[in-house]
């Protein structure tokens, strides 16, 4: 009997047990701010007698909300952005969300179709890391529709916006490299082309500005492009240096992908890490402690970017407007490991 009747508690049931309006009941699940705290928990106290569950699918219809939130990243290929896609989806979880997640590509219009679908009511806000869009596209931006955006490529955006501090982190390895000696710093990944804001051209900018700070010339054929940052092409890189008559002392790899190639070829070549070339990377993926040596990277702290991410798309949610286009820089790690340990004072 009493499994029977705890599995068909309703609303009304709860509001009887607690001396209150089934209004009131429904106020308090819909966190209505202006109940006296005496009614707060009389009404919880019955919930929790009765054992009534919330039919949140009924709630969301009612609400016109989906509980669910859309992730839109460039490549799920990518390791950061596949454990940046978990920990947003760790964070969404503990908040009552799921989430939708996904991967556009690299592709522009994909990106653009991931803002036009907010149209649609599929989901109740947008995380948006775009790489191709400008800020000639703000203007699909518009809206009220909650939206959070990651990365550094569109600055102008109509939303907040959290980002990794790249400049300063790659300032950070920079001046490590040359605390430890070494002087001839290839960068894997750079680019000297500052017309476009992307991670590549920050992380860029961030070394050129360590180097010139300690009064060092930057060689242009120290500032390897690559195409995909992938572990293949940091392997290329590094093969086309040598074969070019280039022998750095210090390899700055601008993703941890392209790192792991860069240790790679080192190694198919016979050159010592670090002890002829030290190896720093970016991201400090799961494999990063791995790798043999292990390799020294900056931390993001992807957790707190998806924590922060998750609230701020939560919050235009329960307020019901987009919030403003403030800057919200996360601080990173400089994690030492044994491809450049930390040099003794």
């Amino acid at each position: 009997m009493g499994e029977r009747r705890k599995a068909k508690v309703t609303l009304p049931d709860v509001a009887k047990l607690a001396g209150v309006s089934v209004a009131s009941v429904s106020n308090y699940l819909n966190d209505y701010p202006h109940m006296r705290p005496t009614t707060k928990q009389r009404i919880q106290n019955a919930i929790d007698e009765l054992g009534y569950v919330v039919n949140e699918q009924a709630r969301n219809l009612r609400s016109g909300r989906t509980g669910l939130i859309t992730l839109s990243i460039p490549d799920l290929n990518q390791i950061y952005f596949a454990e940046l896609a978990e920990e947003v989806i760790k964070a969404a979880r503990t908040r009552g969300y799921g989430v939708i997640v996904e991967s556009t590509g690299n592709d522009k219009q994909r990106e653009l179709d991931s803002i036009a679908s907010m149209a649609r009511n599929m989901t109740d806000g947008l995380i948006l890391s775009p790489v191709k869009m400008s800020n000639d596209d703000v203007a699909s931006m518009e809206g009220d529709f909650p939206l959070v955006m990651l990365g550094e490529r569109v600055f102008k955006a109509p939303a907040p916006h959290v980002m990794m501090p790249n400049e300063a982190a790659s300032r950070a390895v920079t001046e490590h490299l040359l605390d430890a000696g070494c002087r001839t710093v290839a960068v894997v990944g750079g680019t000297l082309d500052g017309s476009n804001s992307s991670s590549r051209s920050l992380r860029t900018q961030g070394y050129v500005e360590a180097m010139r700070h300690r009064g060092l010339t930057v060689d242009p054929a120290l500032v390897r492009e690559v195409g995909e940052w992938t572990s293949k092409n940091g392997a290329l890189a590094v093969e086309r240096m040598y074969r070019e008559g280039i022998r750095p002392d210090a390899i700055f790899a601008l993703n941890d992908l392209l790192a792991l190639g860069v240790i790679s070829q080192l190694r198919e070549m016979r050159v010592r890490v670090p002890e002829s070339v030290r190896v720093v990377g970016f991201d400090d993926i799961n494999e990063a402690q791995y790798t043999i040596p292990s390799l020294t990277s900056v931390n993001p702290d992807r957790a707190r970017i998806a924590e922060l991410a998750v609230d701020l798309i939560l919050g235009q949610v329960m307020t019901g407007r987009r919030a403003s286009a403030d800057k919200y820089p996360v601080p990173f790690t400089l994690v030492y490991r044994d491809s450049s340990p930390i040099m003794s004072s």
